[in-house]
C-alpha cells in the first residue's frame, strides 16, 4: 500500500513502490487517498454544505487522476479513497494498512507526509512502514541490509515483517548497541537473531557498537553508511507520555534523518 495525496511527492512514492513491487514480485499495489474535508463551521447551512460538496467533487477528480497514474504501474492496482476529517487521517490510514503487507510513505519531514499519519500507521496498523527519503528517484534495493537488534518485542516484529526483504539480501548485518559496561545479557544479545535468520536460510553476521543511548540513532546510520547498506530494519519504539507524541528517541532520529530507506514495525 502506498500513501497518495495528489501532490508532486506522489511520484517519489510511486517510483519506490514500483521498484519494491518488481523486486518482491508483488501481486497488487494499493493506493490510499484520503480526501480531507473542511471542518464544518459554527453555523450549519447552505454555505457549509456547498463547501463540503466542492471538496468531495475535488476529491472525485483527484481519485480519477490517481487511478490513472496507478494503472501505469505493472500488475494489478487498486485505489482506495475515503472522505475524512483531518483528525481521522491517522486512524483511517492505520485501519487500511492492516490489510496490506507494507505501507510506503516518505520520511515525515515538512508537510509532505504528516508525522501524525506515519506514527498512526506505525503504532496502530500492526504492519511495517517503509519510509523513503525525499529524493527525486530513491534507490530501492535489498542486497545489503542492516538490522538494529536489542532483543525487544518491537525488534522481533520488525525482523519478522522484513523477512521478504531479507530473503533478497546478499549481506545482512545484525547490529547490537551496548554501553561501555555491557551486562551478561548484552554480551550474548544478537546471537539469537543470527540463528533465527539462519533457520530461514538467511546468513547474517553480528556486529556490536559501543555508544551512549543518545548516540544510538546516529551510530546506526553511520554503520549503515559504512557498510553501504540500502535498507535499515528496526523496531518502532514508543515512550508512553500522556498527551505527547508516542515516539522514542532512536525511532524519531532515524524516522526523520535516515539517508536510506527504513523499514519499521511496532
Amino acid at each position: 500500500m502506498v500513501w497518495l495525496d495528489g501532490g508532486a511527492s506522489d511520484e517519489i512514492r510511486l517510483a519506490a513502490v514500483a521498484d519494491i513491487a518488481r523486486q518482491l514480485e508483488t501481486r497488487a499495489v494499493i493506493g490510499l487517498y484520503l480526501n480531507v474535508l473542511p471542518l464544518p463551521g459554527p453555523i450549519e447551512g447552505e454555505a457549509t454544505t456547498a463547501i463540503v460538496e466542492h471538496a468531495r467533487e475535488t476529491g472525485d477528480a483527484m481519485e480519477d487522476a490517481l487511478a490513472k497514474r496507478l494503472r501505469m504501474l505493472d500488475g494489478a492496482v487498486e485505489i482506495r479513497r475515503f472522505d475524512v476529517l483531518s483528525d481521522d487521517v491517522a486512524r483511517i490510514a492505520a485501519r487500511e494498512a492492516r490489510s496490506s503487507d507494507t505501507f510506503v510513505a516518505l520520511r515525515p519531514n515538512g508537510a509532505m507526509d504528516p508525522e501524525q499519519l506515519v506514527e498512526g500507521v506505525l503504532f496502530g496498523s500492526g504492519r511495517n512502514v517503509y519510509l523513503v527519503p525525499e529524493t527525486e528517484r530513491p534507490k530501492i534495493a535489498f542486497d545489503r541490509i542492516v538490522v538494529a537488534w536489542n532483543g525487544s518485542r518491537e525488534a522481533a516484529r520488525a525482523l519478522a515483517e522484513a523477512m521478504p526483504f531479507l530473503h533478497k539480501a546478499e549481506k545482512v548485518w545484525i547490529i547490537v548497541a551496548t554501553d561501555e559496561k555491557p551486562t551478561e545479557e548484552d554480551a550474548v544479545m544478537g546471537i539469537d537473531a543470527v540463528n533465527h535468520l539462519r533457520h530461514h536460510g538467511i546468513e547474517a553476521s553480528l556486529h556490536r557498537i559501543t555508544c551512549r543511548s543518545s548516540e544510538v540513532g546516529p551510530q546506526l546510520m553511520a554503520e549503515a553508511e559504512r557498510r553501504k547498506a540500502n535498507l535499515i530494519v528496526m523496531g518502532g519504539y514508543s515512550h508512553k507520555r500522556l498527551f505527547e507524541r508516542l515516539l522514542g528517541g532512536v525511532t524519531y532520529s532515524l524516522m526523520h534523518e535516515s539517508p536510506i530507506p527504513l523499514l519499521m514495525a511496532h
